[in-house]
């Protein structure tokens, strides 16, 4: 769904890009303008739009275009916030003008459903799926509950808003000294042995831990299940 609100009074929406020579509007230059947002956004995989069209200044006087009105594209213009759309007409008269707009979106992400301290364990009843309103791309913002549940929280956080993937981090689960299962796989076989851990490390995590037989150390990865896997 989107809703387009334009300062200008709209007579009629229309879907295309031509304006007639006999009703050339500043209304109807912002429906193409606001249909052009609307596109833009779509593209990048948004839904529930927004769109405003500032009004153009009304002292703004444009000779009538014979032929469609042509929308310039520009990839580097964002498909939210404060954005700008060019529009074109070629004949009788070539100009060119800008219209401002202001972009925003709907979008489902989960968010906390209570503030949550540092270093606080996030669980799955602390984590609700929300709709808010977005004016900005979500690079870094967190869009599934499986980067949230089960994470540390790095700082205080807020509930009820975005939050960001440095704004957690995946909770140690070997710490220094600790006594780990170390398992060696080499050319398919596996073999088990006992080992401490000589640092603290998460999963996916690189660590050194020392065989408790032979007192050697060896490097390895932290598995989901807790063990350090030496290949």
């Amino acid at each position: 769904m989107v809703k387009w609100v334009l300062a200008t009074a709209l007579a009629v929406a229309t879907t295309s890009h031509f304006v007639s020579a006999e009703d050339h509007s500043h209304s109807q230059l912002s429906v193409i303008a606001g249909k052009a947002l609307e596109e833009r956004a779509l593209a990048r995989g948004l839904d529930a739009i927004n769109v405003e069209v500032a009004p153009l200044d009304v002292r703004v006087s444009l000779p009538k275009c014979g032929k469609a009105v042509t929308v310039l594209n520009d990839n580097s213009q964002p498909s939210l916030g404060r954005v700008t759309v060019g529009l074109r007409c070629q004949t009788p008269e070539p100009w060119t003008i800008y219209l401002r707009g202001h972009v925003t979106a709907s979008t489902a992400i989960p968010v906390l459903k209570h503030p949550a301290n540092r270093s606080e364990l996030i669980s799955e009843d602390d984590v609700v799926i929300r709709n808010i309103q977005i004016e900005s791309d979500l690079r870094g913002i967190i869009i599934e509950r499986g980067q949230l549940v089960g994470k540390v929280a790095v700082r205080d956080l807020i509930a009820g808003q975005p939050l960001r993937q440095s704004d957690v981090k995946a909770p140690t689960v070997i710490s220094r000294g600790q006594s780990v299962t170390i398992k060696a796989i080499e050319g398919g076989l596996s073999v088990t042995m006992k080992g401490k851990a000589l640092g603290n490390a998460r999963v996916g995590d690189r660590i050194w831990v020392q065989n408790e037989r032979s007192k050697k150390r060896v490097e390895g990865i932290v598995s989901s299940s807790g063990d350090v896997l030496v290949q």
